[in-house]
């Protein structure tokens, strides 16, 4: 995991370990240190598998700070060695509430490219029904 990543991932727990004993359901404190251990134990030794993890505790650290658990977090994480995306997560989440809605799929990048420097990053996608959704982001400093 970049250094940067990293950080993120251990300031995020730091600030759930801080918030989840104020949560007022002994349940949801269980759950929170359960999701916890989960996304402190997967792997991160690509940019993806970080992304994920780090989506996925921004995400518990926005609910604890705000003493509720809503979305994954209401049961305990899947005994799976990985997490699929989170907005792959959350659209289907929404599709068992809204049954006409379709279940998403493996959300996977047709195109997922960074330059040699690490200065520059493109992900290309596409869109059901025709069209390409492109992603560009550059940097002087890097993205690590």
């Amino acid at each position: 995991m970049a250094t940067r990543d990293s950080n993120e991932f251990k300031y995020a727990l730091r600030d759930i370990a801080a918030h989840a004993p104020k949560l007022s359901n002994p349940y949801d404190r269980v759950r929170c240190s359960e999701w916890a251990r989960k996304l402190a134990s997967l792997p991160d030794d690509n940019l993806e598998a970080c992304k994920v993890k780090n989506e996925y505790a921004q995400f518990l650290r926005i609910q604890v700070r705000n003493n509720f658990l809503h979305g994954p977090f209401m049961s305990p994480p899947p005994e799976t060695a990985t997490l699929s995306p989170l907005a792959e997560n959350l659209g289907n989440m929404m599709s068992q509430q809204i049954p006409y809605l379709p279940r998403t799929g493996p959300i996977a990048p047709m195109l997922h490219h960074g330059s040699p420097d690490g200065r520059a990053f493109v992900s290309t996608k596409q869109i059901p029904g025709g069209g390409v959704l492109c992603y560009m982001a550059v940097s002087p400093e890097g993205f690590d």
